[in-house]
């Protein structure tokens, strides 16, 4: 791989972490105040959904890889969502005593990611497939 490639990946991964992250402050700040982290559990989820659209194929053609894989996938979703911020809540949570909404928070969090990672993968290869050209009847 050249030199000059793998600075416009790594570029395009900074421009999409950086966006992923804004779009995740803006979202959480202006989230009103619950009881349950729901703006990251929602942010988690969704971003998991385009994660699973982003690296569902290898993507093989340069510039679909640099913006689906690097710029999506890895730098928007990425930044937009977040473990470290799921972890203080969960301890967070656990610490106020509400041991079993930190449970169901863990638990949401971790089946709802995956869940969402292969619910993106499935969408993109049914979208995928509708477009395909028909193999010729014999």
């Amino acid at each position: 791989m050249s030199g000059t490639w793998t600075v416009h990946r790594a570029a395009a991964v900074a421009v999409g972490g950086a966006l992923g992250a804004s779009v995740r402050w803006a979202v959480v700040t202006a989230a009103a105040p619950t009881s349950f982290p729901w703006p990251v559990l929602v942010l988690n989820i969704a971003g998991s959904v385009l994660l699973g659209i982003a690296m569902a194929e290898e993507w093989s053609h340069p510039a679909a890889r640099l913006a689906l894989h690097d710029a999506g996938g890895i730098g928007f979703c990425g930044g937009l969502t977040t473990f470290s911020t799921f972890a203080v809540e969960v301890v967070d949570l656990a610490r106020d005593d509400r041991a079993t909404t930190a449970a169901v928070y863990l638990v949401a969090s971790v089946v709802g990611a995956i869940a969402g990672v292969v619910v993106g993968a499935a969408a993109l290869h049914s979208v995928r497939a509708l477009t395909l050209p028909l193999e010729e009847q014999p």
